[in-house]
């Protein structure tokens, strides 16, 4: 049960990330540097707990 709760918020954290970059580009062509920022961070923050789970899900099997 918890591994397909792990699955479900991979999924969900992999959108995140790709959905901020998104954003961060758009920010970045528009020469926005406050979105840019915010938006980077978040998809950093976003991949930094996908590799956290995934090293989990690895340990549990």
């Amino acid at each position: 049960m918890i591994n397909i709760i792990r699955k479900v918020r991979i999924g969900l954290l992999h959108a995140a990330y790709h959905r901020n970059m998104r954003k961060a580009e758009t920010a970045r062509s528009d020469h926005d540097i406050l979105k840019f920022k915010k938006y980077v961070y978040a998809a950093e923050d976003a991949w930094r707990k996908l590799v956290i789970l995934m090293e989990k899900n690895k340990q549990n099997g």
